[in-house]
């Protein structure tokens, strides 16, 4: 991070709702495990039900908040067998094992497909740190403009980073904005500066 000190953006509660895993009510399971005939489609590409099982539960974590998250079997057992008796009809199916890797990779890219959303690469840091420092000459309080950067993402379709990537960006970006206005300032005759100050 070049010596600049990392900001920080948001408390940590604000942080883990951020980035946690939905917890889905009855409701909501009703709402996101309901599949459209696309993804539908997409789901029988899957064999084994335990692959077309995280695939759903993947697909529907991504519907509520638009990220990926990494579970086991266990950690989303309400879920799962929801999805059991839903699409299975089996409520007594033990999924044993992880999914691997690469099949993992490879639901993310189907479902980034269906929802035509791109997720978070390196490459896109030379357009997101411009975008900020706009931001910043907009609303100069950081947690307003981390806000509008999560709507410019979500307008974007951009899985949204890590924090410590969004911290670093901001950090980047605060100082860049930093050193522009202290320009525009020693610009100021001196006069005009001593009455502004």
């Amino acid at each position: 991070m070049n010596k600049l000190k990392r900001l920080s953006l948001l408390p940590e509660s604000e942080i883990a709702d951020l980035y946690a895993r939905p917890i889905f009510n009855q409701n909501e399971q009703r709402l996101y495990f309901e599949m459209n005939q696309n993804e539908l489609d997409a789901l029988n590409q899957f064999g084994s039900i335990k692959t077309k099982v995280y695939f759903i539960l993947q697909l529907a974590y991504f519907k509520a908040k638009h990220q990926f998250f990494t579970f086991t079997f266990d950690e989303v057992r309400v879920d799962r067998e929801y999805i059991l008796n839903k699409y299975f009809k089996k409520n007594n199916k033990i999924l044993q094992g992880c999914i691997t890797r690469q099949r993992i990779s490879q639901q993310i890219q189907v479902i980034l497909s269906l929802f035509d959303y791109q997720n978070w690469s390196i490459k896109q840091t030379i357009l997101i740190e411009p975008h900020i420092c706009e931001l910043l000459r907009f609303y100069p309080r950081r947690h307003d403009t981390f806000r509008q950067l999560l709507v410019y993402f979500d307008v974007q379709r951009i899985v949204i980073p890590t924090y410590r990537t969004l911290q670093d960006l901001f950090t980047r970006a605060v100082a860049k904005e930093n050193e522009r206005l202290n320009q525009l300032m020693e610009l100021i005759p001196p006069l005009q500066q001593e009455k502004l100050s």
